[in-house]
């Protein structure tokens, strides 16, 4: 997706937990699950990064956490106030990925985008202008 579409999208994402959680996705290159399943301790602002834990392959790994996203995440902490997971769901659990797909199903429709997307699609489109620049 072009840059228009993805800020055309997540205009497009109804509910604020939603579209922190796909900007997240986003703007770090994260999975889905990845970007589900993160704590508010995993948002590290003095050194501008994020820890993924147990990522795919059960591995950690730090990812950088760019100014205009840790803004987003600010401005999402001051309404929701989350206390252990960034973005919570149902019984002391982390939001369910499948909320994350839905949300993104429906905001596709919303926003008109006519390409066959995914979740997926958005940690594609992070990385594609950097995977370019060191061509």
């Amino acid at each position: 997706m072009s840059a228009d579409e993805v800020v055309r999208f997540l205009e497009a994402v109804p509910s604020l937990k939603a579209r922190a959680a796909l900007a997240t996705a986003y703007a770090a290159g994260l999975r889905a699950s990845e970007a589900a399943s993160l704590k508010v301790t995993d948002i590290e602002s003095d050194r501008m990064v994020i820890q993924i834990r147990h990522g795919k392959g059960v591995k950690d790994r730090t990812v950088m956490l760019s100014p205009q996203l840790l803004c987003i995440l600010r401005s999402y902490w001051r309404l929701a106030r989350p206390t252990d997971w960034l973005f919570p769901g149902r019984d002391d659990k982390p939001i369910d990925v499948q909320v994350l797909h839905s949300a993104y199903r429906s905001a596709t429709k919303a926003a008109g985008l006519t390409k066959k997307v995914s979740v997926h699609t958005l940690r594609h489109s992070f990385a594609t202008p950097f995977a370019r620049k060191r061509r």
